[in-house]
């Protein structure tokens, strides 16, 4: 991250009156062609950092965004490639040139290989924005066509997110006493529907001026919550393994998927308060304990622990909740 430092003390030939603001608060203006110069707004923050008498006023700049990347992918197989788009498209890469003298790559998962080109074809669908804007027998060329008006979104694709995602558990839960099988086999689209809206979440994320603070544990929140998914993906081939559900591990699914979607729910209520993230911890350990006391059939065990790890996020959820809330606690007399 790139910093911009400026020593207080280089400014002496400036001087400024020091103010006093309410009964303990002392106040300093900033020169006005410093303001200009830095793209200062009202509302921004600066971190103040000492040295000796001096103070350091410190301006984060947002992320830039990165150009252009060129890859070789002839080495490459389709989980390594997948993994170059994640991150390259969460870094807000705006273009991606892809290389190859083959027309095929392994595919170590499904094998035993795929065609280059009809894989980059589906796996553009995943990330919103992103479209080949070329292609010959030796590359591709990929472009994000996303505006800069698309990193005021962020809210309404993170409330998207949250919505899928109360949809895939819904539709779970619905699907037990139902057809099942057909549920199971879309289970893949509902996560790929998450995994496309994360992601693009993520890539806003990444280019906002959101501090870092809040910015890293909102990233790692939202990786969780994709892991989170898989795992439900997961769990509903347990399920389908099981043929038969028995009402307790229904009951166990719906409490453990209510208690996942409250945690996540809490993320962007304005109203949320420390009591209702108490109530909510608290219910937490208490099914964690009733669901390790009670006793599954094997079936019903690899089922559960499946998605035992919708369980486990609760550290994630709690301390993003605290980090984007800090201010509200911050006393103005220190």
């Amino acid at each position: 991250m790139e910093k911009y430092l400026y020593w207080l003390c280089f400014l002496s030939i400036m001087k400024r009156k020091v103010n006093r603001v309410g009964q303990n608060t002392l106040t300093v203006s900033l020169p006005a062609k410093w303001v200009k110069n830095t793209g200062i707004k009202a509302g921004d923050e600066l971190d103040i950092e000492e040295e000796g008498n001096n103070l350091i006023l410190v301006k984060e700049k947002p992320a830039k965004k990165i150009k252009t990347v060129v890859l070789n992918i002839d080495t490459f197989n389709k989980m390594l490639l997948n993994r170059y788009f994640h991150e390259f498209y969460r870094q807000g890469v705006e273009e991606i040139i892809l290389k190859f003298t083959k027309e095929k790559m392994p595919d170590y998962k499904s094998g035993p290989s795929i065609y280059i080109d009809k894989h980059v074809k589906k796996l553009v669908e995943r990330f919103i924005g992103l479209e080949i804007t070329s292609q010959t027998k030796n590359k591709i060329v990929l472009q994000s066509l996303m505006g800069e008006e698309e990193h005021g979104k962020m809210d309404v694709v993170q409330k998207r997110v949250y919505f899928l995602v109360k949809e895939f558990l819904d539709e779970f839960v619905n699907a037990i006493d139902g057809d099942f099988e057909k549920f199971r086999l879309a289970a893949y689209d509902y996560h790929d529907n998450i995994a496309k809206f994360s992601y693009y979440y993520l890539r806003l994320l990444h280019l906002s001026d959101i501090p870092e603070d809040k910015k890293a544990r909102l990233f790692g929140l939202f990786m969780t919550i994709d892991k989170a998914m898989d795992k439900v993906r997961h769990t509903s081939e347990r399920v389908f393994e099981m043929k038969k559900m028995t009402p307790d591990v229904k009951s166990y699914l719906k409490e453990i998927f209510s208690l996942f979607l409250e945690q996540f729910d809490m993320i962007f209520k304005q109203n949320y308060s420390i009591e209702d993230l108490n109530g909510l911890i608290k219910r937490r350990y208490s099914l964690v304990k009733k669901v390790e006391s009670a006793k599954f059939n094997e079936p019903a065990l690899k089922t559960i622990s499946e998605c035992k790890m919708l369980l486990d996020t609760m550290v994630d959820f709690s301390e993003t909740y605290v980090s984007i809330n800090t201010e509200k606690y911050i006393s103005a007399t220190g």
